[in-house]
């Protein structure tokens, strides 16, 4: 089989065009100009993390190393709206305090750069090392734009993606273009994709057959096609196969996980599955042999809300797979900061075997209890009524709040008036935000032919539904963080999580139950401070 990177004419064009560009200085590295920008702004999330100012969306490249994680993300470094793709760069220790960086790598040549992801070279494929200091590789795509004022613009119709590769031997301070920023698994054609959006490559180490991996996302016109590639150099890529899932859409992860007891235990016997998913959270479990996965059970959705593109860390330290994905949707523009865009809170991803089926779970990392400043718990079961006396004394700002509700009827969570409210009729949960109850008063004017009109749907409101509520318990769980730009909600151990954008009402910390005769079981809240401080 020949290796790939020797069969595309017009990718090896590209680079070779924009390559005397690559190591020179433009006007994409000015992260000198983010030293007079600070985190103190009134609407600054707290512990959701967020760019110390401009644009961004995609988590890329995330992965740890010698006790540091490190977190890329989709980056506009000249402004606060989608444009000029960068990847910046973060570092924490914990992956709730963090460390912005030099933008990771800028644009190039007459391209972008699109997301990735990002690898600890542990067996000195690539040739980089420099002592003991393992090599960090990224692979990203590469988006040619030959438009004028190119980046500043929307995606184009058609263009050319190829993939390359950027590395790091000082611990990711410093990143090089490998080859100039050539590509290493150049453009595939437009046979497979004719917008040319072939991108998100998922770069990994796979154990078994003792090669790297990567899976190439190959477009929206594709018919949900992944291409798989092995390397043992990170440099030379050998096709595989084609896989075809018809709800695949950008932005996969592929990794390796045990399947635990429906409690969250680790068995006695402990087997280990394969979980695929794109950037909308479709996601399969089944078996992956380095060329081709096989599913063990239908698709299935993680996602609820305004959630995007997650990845988790490669080469994490302790066994726990963490994700972190774009909390899209924010409006933080809207109230003259000096930032754009968030990320959820990272969250520990499992499988969990629930009577016949495994299912996907999401906690928040432990770690954030490092945040917690006061905490307020109810020791005893109590009244709704009871509960509004307790909740009147506090005032939290950002919190972390674990609940458990004997529902015997409708009951309502008001938090700074966006509504989770119950239906016992009809077992579900029903999240609602304040901003959306306003949006929901318009769309309800409007006749039922005027709200099919697509012109009107920027007035149709959101609304979330968490399903089938008592069906492990007979109370209802749920854990819900709320920062200054958000709602992360877990519900019954995170078997359903919403992450919702949505900018608190600084003057507004009220927190109620409406409802009669439910009963509160438990009750703790912890005030969450600024990670930034």
């Amino acid at each position: 089989m020949k290796s790939i990177h020797i069969y595309s004419l017009l990718s090896l064009l590209i680079a070779f065009s924009c390559s005397a560009l690559a190591a020179t200085e433009n006007q994409y590295d000015n992260f000198h100009t983010y030293k007079d920008t600070d985190y103190q702004q009134a609407y600054r999330p707290k512990f959701h993390f967020t760019s110390k100012k401009n644009w961004i969306n995609d988590p890329n490249g995330m992965l740890y190393y010698d006790g540091e994680y490190h977190l890329f993300f989709q980056h506009n470094p000249l402004g606060t709206g989608w444009g000029n793709m960068a990847w910046g760069h973060a570092v924490s220790k914990d992956m709730v305090h963090w460390e912005q960086l030099p933008h990771a790598i800028t644009p190039y040549g007459s391209g972008y750069i699109f997301s990735g992801t990002g690898v600890v070279d542990h067996n000195n494929s690539l040739g980089k090392q420099v002592k003991n200091t393992k090599t960090l590789v990224l692979m990203y795509s590469y988006a040619l734009d030959t438009r004028p004022n190119f980046g500043a613009l929307t995606p184009p119709k058609e263009t050319a993606y190829y993939q390359g590769i950027a590395y790091s031997t000082d611990r990711g301070r410093t990143f090089e273009l490998l080859n100039d920023g050539a590509p290493i698994i150049p453009f595939q054609g437009r046979d497979v994709d004719p917008k040319g959006t072939q991108r998100d490559p998922k770069l990994f180490w796979h154990q078994e057959s003792q090669k790297w991996v990567t899976l190439l996302w190959l477009g929206e016109s594709s018919g949900g096609k992944i291409r798989v590639f092995s390397s043992d150099n990170l440099v030379d890529w050998e096709f595989e196969t084609d896989m075809t899932r018809k709800w695949a859409h950008e932005c996969f992860d592929l990794l390796k996980l045990p399947i635990l007891n429906a409690d969250g235990s680790m068995p006695d016997e402990v087997q280990y599955k394969w979980l695929m998913y794109d950037g909308s959270f479709d996601y399969e479990i089944g078996h992956f042999d380095g060329k081709n996965f096989k599913a063990e059970q239908k698709v299935k959705n993680h996602k609820l809300g305004h959630w995007n593109a997650a990845q988790t860390f490669n080469n994490s330290p302790d066994g726990r797979a963490v994700i972190i994905g774009w909390l899209k949707n924010s409006d933080f523009w809207r109230y003259k900061m000096p930032f754009t865009e968030q990320l959820s809170f990272p969250a520990t991803l499992e499988l969990r075997k629930v009577g016949n089926e495994i299912l996907l779970y999401r906690w928040p990392v432990k770690e954030i209890s490092s945040l917690y400043t006061q905490s307020w718990k109810l020791n005893s079961a109590k009244t709704l009524m009871q509960a509004n006396s307790f909740l009147k004394k506090i005032s939290p700002e950002c919190f972390d709040m674990t609940l458990s509700i004997s529902a015997k009827e409708n009951f309502s969570l008001i938090i700074r008036g966006s509504i989770l409210s119950y239906n016992h009729s009809k077992n579900q949960l029903n999240f609602i935000s304040q901003k959306n109850q306003i949006k929901k008063l318009d769309w309800d004017k409007l006749r039922p032919e005027a709200q099919k009109n697509r012109k009107n749907w920027q007035l149709r409101p959101d609304q979330f539904t968490f399903s089938n509520v008592k069906n492990t318990s007979a109370n209802i769980g749920m854990r819900i963080l709320v920062d200054r730009g958000s709602f992360e909600i877990f519900f019954n151990q995170g078997q359903q999580v919403l992450t919702h954008s949505e900018i608190s009402d600084l003057n507004n910390k009220n927190i109620q139950f409406k409802g009669e005769s439910s009963i509160i079981s438990s009750l703790t809240i912890h005030e969450i401070k600024s990670s930034w401080e």
